[in-house]
């Protein structure tokens, strides 16, 4: 005779395990490194000018910045690295009907790879 937590679809789950909880830390972790990567790619782009720089008479940066332009690109191979390690980690952990695919792993790993190509399609 059968034990009730060995009959299929009952739940044996107490509590996330740690790749549950690894899934929910990358996520954070990619969006912010997301986040950062924005905030880079505003400081490295030309700046432009405004009503109080001609009137003050104050030089600006007229080229991207190419070193925050190299953190930046490393800051993308990251950000694709954490989504397809959530992609992996999620696929091999939702066995079940209920568990759900993290869109959000999808999204990290398309932004990232359209920063990484941006630049060599030359559209800026």
């Amino acid at each position: 005779m059968q034990n009730s937590s060995t009959r299929r679809g009952v739940e044996r789950r107490r509590k996330p395990d740690i790749w549950v909880r690894s899934l929910e830390l990358l996520v954070v972790i990619g969006w912010l490194l997301m986040l950062a990567a924005v905030l880079v790619l505003s400081k490295a782009k030309p700046q432009v000018e405004t009503f109080f720089d001609r009137y003050y008479d104050i030089p600006l940066r007229t080229s991207w910045d190419v070193e925050l332009l190299g953190y930046l690109q490393g800051m993308m191979y990251l950000g694709l690295f954490l989504g397809v390690a959530g992609i992996l980690v999620n696929w091999r952990r939702g066995r079940r009907a209920e568990d759900e695919i993290r869109v959000s792993f999808v999204l990290l790993v398309i932004l990232s790879a359209i920063g990484l190509l941006l630049p060599h399609l030359q559209l800026l």
